[in-house]
């Protein structure tokens, strides 16, 4: 028999014939090739390294929340509450666009309608709704001029004038506001002195929009202005309306008490005008 054959004791294949046959198993079948030999698993890298000197960055988002309160009170105006009336502030710095030319504040046309109260008014008077909100009498001749301190009234020589304007303070009655009023200007007026300082009532002839809740500060002072002592009298009251104001008349010592009557035609025409 030719070919090759398995040789059991040599454990081998042999030409056929090249020794006594013997039988033996049959051998395994002879491979045509060799099992594949699987391949390894493959090492994943790791996580890089940093480079030297080189730590990973972390972003790091923050978020912070200031409150800042500020209380905000009133304060009554007492800068020139019967003092020499100080011009306002003029503006400072600069602006790139055109600046408007200043108008002066109107002047109200004179009225003569009846008083609230029934009267008529004196023939050197007049009755004027005021571009600040409000309505009162006021001496014919008399010019109108309106800075931070309120709205004024003045004769041509200055001498004598009328100041209106409201009391923002809240919470504040009448005669609180005149106290500290009074404390004030004693410390900015030079010979200052305190006449008078009490609640009262709506003088007689006031209208009726002038309310009972009021009170009166009298004092006199130096007008270094005017070179003259002058005499004054402050009057803050509510109105009907719940607005409190502050009606002061000053004039000159010597005049004394024309202040009070020219107060009481003030009033009676006094009214807010919305």
């Amino acid at each position: 028999m030719s070919g090759r054959q398995w040789n059991e004791e040599t454990q081998r294949w042999e030409a056929a014939g090249s020794g006594p046959a013997t039988l033996s198993s049959p051998p395994p079948p002879r491979p045509d090739f060799a099992p594949p030999t699987p391949w390894p698993e493959p090492e994943l890298p790791g996580p890089a390294s940093p480079p030297p000197g080189r730590g990973r960055r972390f972003a790091v988002v923050v978020v912070a929340a200031a409150v800042l309160g500020a209380a905000v009170a009133s304060a009554v105006v007492l800068v020139g509450r019967g003092d020499d009336p100080r011009p306002d502030p003029k503006p400072t710095g600069t602006s790139a666009s055109p600046t408007a030319t200043p108008t002066s504040t109107p002047t109200p046309t004179p009225t003569a309608t009846p008083s609230p109260t029934g009267g008529e008014l004196p023939s050197d008077y007049r009755e004027v709704t005021d571009v600040a909100g409000f309505t009162i009498a006021v001496p014919d001749g008399w010019d109108r001029s309106e800075s931070e301190q309120g709205v004024f009234y003045k004769s041509s020589d200055e001498s004598s004038l009328i100041q209106v304007f409201t009391i923002t303070e809240p919470d504040t009655a009448p005669l609180a506001s005149l106290r500290a009023a009074s404390k004030t200007l004693s410390g900015k007026n030079p010979g200052y002195e305190e006449v008078s300082l009490a609640e009262t009532t709506a003088p007689d002839g006031a209208s009726e929009a002038v309310t009972d809740d009021a009170a009166e500060l009298v004092y006199a002072y130096d007008s270094e202005k005017l070179g003259a002592r002058r005499k004054v009298i402050d009057f803050a009251f509510t109105a009907q309306d719940g607005t409190q104001y502050a009606v002061l008349v000053a004039g000159p010592d010597a005049e004394w008490p024309a202040q009070r009557d020219r107060l009481t035609t003030v009033l009676s025409r006094f009214r807010p005008s919305g």
